[in-house]
């Protein structure tokens, strides 16, 4: 009796979208950045990146968010990177918008925000602090 009852309840829980009940798979920050963000930002992080030359504005050093902000700015970069709701200081149509990118490989917002957390983790590891 008790397996039709776990099926049946799976069954209900993915029709109504029970998405929240899967762990999120832990990402690499660093692996995800070295391939999303490293072509213009740098290997370090330090806006030297092999296409920043090529760029019509200058690539910000992303070591120093700390120092120029006065605090790691966490939350205002969860939305830059993601850039799907504040597309004004995400930079100009050159910087991809990674939320809409990151949701043609998951099946879940969740999942998204799962990416971009872990983005955020590794560019608060590798602050300069004096």
């Amino acid at each position: 009796m008790k397996a039709p009852a776990a099926a049946l309840a799976a069954a209900v829980c993915l029709a109504a979208g029970c998405e929240s009940l899967r762990p999120v798979p832990e990402y690499d920050g660093r692996n995800l950045y070295l391939g999303y963000c490293a072509s213009c930002h740098g290997p370090a992080g330090a806006g030297d990146g092999p296409v920043a030359p090529s760029m019509a504005f200058s690539v910000p050093d992303l070591q120093t968010l700390e120092q120029r902000q006065g605090r790691f700015p966490r939350r205002w970069l969860e939305e830059v990177i993601d850039g799907r709701t504040l597309r004004a200081v995400h930079g100009t149509q050159d910087m991809p918008v990674w939320g809409w990118e990151f949701s043609r490989v998951e099946s879940s917002d969740r999942l998204v925000a799962a990416r971009v957390d872990a983005l955020v983790d590794y560019l608060e590891s590798i602050q300069i602090t004096d």
